[in-house]
């Protein structure tokens, strides 16, 4: 296939879609902020909380779960399309189920968010993403943004590239 077939191709998508891609390219471009450098900072123990703020409450229901696991070689998120309330205190739990530090990135939703707290869960606000140790479920309170839309995510294990896209649909 030429070029010129590609680009016609990728022209003919609409909108929302070619805006999910961009979306999810820029969030696997941030995912590289994570990759482990020497001298970091000690990792919290499983369960103490990682940021200032009010714990995860155990009797607050999980909005959204967030499973990174290895299928087939390939690292994957489920589910790649989960539905929030806008506007609304939840929890965001990120599930992951592999043998290394896992990546989630969302950085349009997370610049609309306003996080509360986290627990088992590193923050890079300004890359709009959350690490999380290997075969740790981490949890992050948060406020949904209070604009309904699409926000694309991703997951990879750190400092690769996205190997897992997909979207956070804030409904009223």
């Amino acid at each position: 296939m030429s070029n010129t077939d590609d680009a016609t191709r990728a022209t003919a998508l609409p909108l929302a879609p070619r805006l999910r891609i961009r979306h999810a390219v820029l969030a696997a471009f941030t995912l590289a902020c994570f990759a482990a450098a020497p001298g970091a900072k000690a990792q919290p123990q499983p369960g103490e909380p990682t940021a200032q703020g009010p714990l995860a409450d155990p009797a607050q229901a999980v909005a959204v779960e967030i499973a990174m696991r290895v299928e087939g070689g390939s690292l994957v998120c489920n589910p790649d399309l989960a539905r929030l309330p806008a506007n609304e205190e939840l929890t965001l739990q990120l599930v992951n189920g592999t043998d290394a530090v896992g990546v989630f990135a969302a950085p349009d939703f997370v610049a609309a968010s306003t996080v509360a707290s986290l627990v088992d869960v590193e923050e890079d606000r300004d890359a709009g993403a959350f690490a999380v140790p290997a075969g740790v479920t981490g949890q992050i309170v948060l406020t949904s943004p209070s604009d309904p839309g699409e926000y694309a995510f991703a997951c990879a294990p750190a400092g690769e590239a996205a190997s897992a896209q997909g979207i956070l649909v804030v409904e009223e």
